[in-house]
């Protein structure tokens, strides 16, 4: 806590210099598990309207007479959705939020939201009330921007989203009824300013300022005889907001440093908050050459990962090295989830893997760190190893990235990615053989191969594997041209091809499978707008039909099917779902871990 405290004196100590626009990352947005302290004013008036361009200086602080009218510190907590009361509703939701608000008695003062991350931006889904007015669901029929991967200043990105949300507690004409309301939602978001920002407990550098506006409209319909049947009033409620945020990138806590809502004239701040540090702690333990521990790893590196990343693939938080005594720790990094590994020194530990926390070679098994308290420390890592090669085949390939590349294969070479395991395992069998890292041009050589069957795939943690190579050496192969191409979502063997490509899911939204990825079984639920025949399917990365999960004539309705790979003797991995209806094809992932 020290180098934090440190850290917050120095920033306050800088001269203000000009700065250039900085160029807001979505992979800064928190981790699960992380709770963000807000700090509000709900006081009108009472704040000033931030000025927009560059090199502002925004000051805050209540030596400027502003956030004078504290009210209220709450939380604003990010979790995983399958841990939610209402992530039934939400099954494609990658990313969940409980925010509570001060405004007690209005429009919903406690609400779950849920989110979808992918390379491209966060989207909102949507969300259950469970105080105040609107008290059950709001679902989006078109999802609602959140925000992108990437805000560049002077950017401009708009947004139509559509929704109904239900409230079993709402005055209609001086009586309390049942209500639903169909509306959309019309949003420019503008990235309008950079600067320092000065709040009451810090001051920041290198400050995105961000500009909403939006329009809802929504129908109101109303259940007068609460017997499901909602009857439209004809009435319109119309309202046009304008918000202002604050964003910096900060790898360990929260980008987003305050929000500021306007008027609908731009005239007066309405109400703001601002963010308190989040709950720091440490990660710490040892690594030792074997499960006996009698002798500590003394020479290689560390490396954090965030659990379930956002955007940024190889997202590597923090590295550390292991001192004399085998010792590491990571300091400073707030409250969430974590995967941690250690990449020895191969001039001291010849034979040694890439190894994680829980004593495996890949990332997918390895043991997810929660911190909830301000010390974690006695995480063990044991070194794995693979037999000393003596043989003289060798392989050698490229890991490039091209997301463009969504969920489908093809041959793209750009953007090389160094530094990076790649694992190749004896065919049949479960341990890594050897392990070879790529370097600057994202180019991999194992040496020395023994003769055999073998399997090849790429360990970037957050990435799953759209296909593996397999291939056979003896008396001195030499087996070039094993590239992988990252793309948005997955890691894809350039040079072969897969005999089932996932497609989007149809607007019309056929399948979800919940929880995805799964560890036991997947929930697979197909929602059909009318009687259908249907044929549902599970497919392998090789395009193997491995079950047929129905083939029958089906009702109008929600249909529910479980699957397991492993009740399958399968391993684990990624799985397709392929539903037909008549002409009508929907196809989608789901990953076993």
């Amino acid at each position: 806590m020290k180098k934090l405290f440190a850290l917050f004196l120095i920033f306050n100590a800088i001269t203000f210099f000009a700065q250039t626009p900085p160029v807001i990352e979505g992979t800064y947005y928190p981790v699960r598990n992380t709770s963000i302290k807000q700090v509000w004013d709900t006081t009108a008036g009472s704040m000033a309207i931030p000025s927009v361009g560059p090199n502002q200086v925004w000051d805050y602080r209540f030596s400027n007479n502003q956030f004078l009218h504290v009210c209220d510190t709450l939380r604003f907590k990010i979790l995983d959705p399958a841990n939610t009361p209402y992530h039934q509703y939400f099954p494609t939701a990658n990313q969940a939020a409980f925010i509570r608000s001060p405004f007690k008695g209005g429009v919903s003062d406690s609400l779950y939201y849920y989110f979808k991350h992918s390379v491209n931006d966060v989207s909102i889904i949507g969300g259950f009330n469970i105080q105040n007015k609107y008290d059950s669901t709001i679902t989006y029929s078109n999802t609602e921007f959140y925000a992108p991967s990437q805000m560049i200043y002077n950017s401009t990105f708009t947004d139509t989203a559509r929704y109904v949300g239900y409230a079993n507690h709402y005055n209609y004409l001086s009586s309390t009824y049942k209500v639903k309301l169909r509306g959309c939602k019309i949003k420019t978001v503008q990235y309008v300013g950079y600067g320092t920002l000065k709040l009451p407990n810090f001051t920041y550098n290198n400050v995105a300022l961000i500009k909403e506006s939006y329009v809802i409209k929504d129908s109101v319909y109303v259940d007068f005889a609460n017997n499901g049947n909602y009857i439209n009033t004809g009435q319109v409620q119309s309202a046009t907001t304008i918000v202002y945020q604050f964003f910096r990138n900060n790898t360990f806590g929260s980008a987003y440093l305050a929000y500021l809502a306007a008027n609908s004239s731009n005239t007066q701040v309405s109400y703001g908050w601002y963010t308190l540090p989040v709950d720091f702690g440490s990660i710490s333990g040892n690594v030792y050459t074997d499960a006996s521990e009698t002798t500590p790893v003394t020479d290689g590196e560390m490396y954090l990962y965030r659990e379930n990343s956002n955007f940024a693939k190889n997202d590597i938080l923090a590295k550390t090295t292991v001192n004399s005594s085998g010792y590491y720790k990571f300091d400073s990094i707030p409250y969430g989830e974590y995967r941690i590994c250690v990449r020895p020194n191969t001039t001291t530990y010849p034979n040694a893997n890439i190894t994680y926390f829980g004593d495996t070679t890949n990332w997918i098994d390895a043991t997810p760190i929660i911190t909830t308290t301000t010390t974690s420390s006695g995480h063990k890592i044991h070194l794995q190893y693979h037999s000393t090669p003596v043989g003289l085949n060798i392989i050698e390939g490229n890991l490039n990235q091209d997301n463009s590349i969504f969920k489908t294969m093809g041959v793209h070479f750009s953007n090389p990615i160094p530094s990076i395991g790649v694992v190749v395992k004896k065919n049949p069998g479960s341990s890594a053989a050897r392990m070879g890292i790529t370097n600057s041009s994202g180019t991999f050589s194992v040496p020395a191969l023994d003769d055999g069957n073998y399997t090849l795939f790429v360990d970037i943690p957050g990435l799953h594997h759209a296909g593996t190579y397999t291939f056979s050496v003896n008396n001195g192969s030499v087996i070039n041209g094993l590239d992988f191409t990252v793309g948005t979502d997955s890691i894809h063997p350039t040079n072969t091809t897969v005999g089932i490509k996932e497609l989007k899911r149809s607007s019309t939204g056929f399948m979800t499978a919940f929880p995805n990825p799964y560890t036991t079984a997947a929930t697979i639920a197909v929602n059909l707008p009318s009687s259908s025949k249907i044929l549902l399917e599970v497919y392998d990365v090789l395009g193997k039909k491995i079950q047929t999960l129905d083939n029958s004539e089906k009702p109008q309705g929600i249909h529910k099917y479980n699957f397991s790979a492993k009740n399958l003797n399968y391993s684990s991995g990624m799985y397709f779902v392929k539903l037909t209806i008549g002409n009508t094809t929907d196809v989608l992932k789901i990953v076993e871990q």
